[in-house]
């Protein structure tokens, strides 16, 4: 009896001696589970940690954010105080203006923002295109020449006589060769019966000779090409000439002496051009319209003999 009462009693001992020892080792292994946790979680932290500075430093954070909102990383105590604070939507005010002094520095964001043009031209009035320097006037007194050259009568009339004159060549070549042609057919006429009819021919003989003039045609024609010509270059040196005195004057009004001396001199040279392409103009007109009045006079001449004979 006591023999099974002892066996008893180290049986039990032994069951309580293994239970412990399972406790224990569960325990244990508990804990060591927990460590390893512990290490995973600290090294887990510290890669997203480094993963997070290199995100800042490369200004691309986008990736950490998602991971921390994901629950991976703890937000700081300044985050999670910043995420209770009221949420407040951008506005675009403008750009901001950084004040700085030796105790404090304050950025202060405008409201408005004025774009000042520091070339800004100046307001010109058409009063104010007066000429001023030497070389403005000068430019200015050609100008006036030819003005007073064309008497108000404007380079497009002019242009216009040249095309009369033109008109009235062809029509007085036009009669010339009209009479010439009269003529010889009058003299092949009076020469059937050439003993009674000798004075006859022989006066219609002189009167071919006084319009022996088909030479001067292709003169004339060369005269009025050249007039034409010129008037043509007068009218646009003349307009070119005004327009730079008047580049001219604005530029000196906005303080560009340099460019404004350069068109003057160019508004000068201009107009001399112009005044002389005008009296050379001049000229070739009156060459042709004078041979146009001689041969027009012949041509007369020659009718009233053929009506005549």
């Amino acid at each position: 009896m006591q023999r099974n009462l002892f066996l008893y009693t180290l049986l039990t001992i032994g069951l309580i001696s293994c239970s412990l020892d399972s406790k224990l080792f569960d325990n244990k292994e508990q804990k060591n589970k927990n460590d390893i946790k512990n290490a995973l979680d600290s090294i887990q932290k510290n890669t997203l940690n480094k993963l997070y500075d290199n995100q800042e430093e490369k200004k691309g954070v986008k990736n950490f954010e998602e991971l921390k909102d994901g629950g991976l990383i703890s937000p700081t105590p300044a985050e999670s105080l910043a995420s209770t604070r009221p949420t407040i939507e951008k506005e675009n005010i403008g750009p901001v203006v950084s004040l700085e002094t030796s105790n404090n520095k304050a950025s202060i964001p405008t409201t408005t923002t004025i774009s000042i043009e520091h070339n800004q031209k100046k307001e010109i009035k058409k009063e104010q295109l007066l000429p001023s320097t030497k070389e403005e006037k000068r430019a200015d007194k050609e100008i006036k020449n030819i003005e007073n050259a064309i008497r108000g009568s404007g380079f497009p009339k002019l242009i216009e006589d040249m095309r009369s004159l033109k008109h009235e060549y062809t029509s007085i070549r036009s009669d010339f060769y009209d009479v010439i042609d009269k003529i010889n057919n009058k003299i092949t006429s009076l020469m059937k019966n050439r003993h009674k009819n000798r004075t006859k021919i022989t006066e219609l003989r002189q009167l071919q000779n006084n319009l022996n003039t088909e030479n001067e045609f292709d003169e004339i024609m060369t005269h009025i090409d050249i007039a034409e010509q010129d008037i043509g270059s007068a009218a646009l040196f003349f307009n070119e000439a005004k327009e730079s005195l008047k580049e001219g004057i604005i530029k000196r009004l906005e303080n560009e002496n340099r460019t404004a001396l350069l068109l003057s001199k160019q508004a000068l040279n201009k107009a001399e051009d112009a005044l002389s392409k005008l009296e050379n103009y001049s000229s070739k007109k009156n060459l042709a319209m004078g041979r146009n009045k001689i041969i027009k006079k012949l041509i007369e001449q020659a009718k009233t003999a053929l009506s005549k004979s």
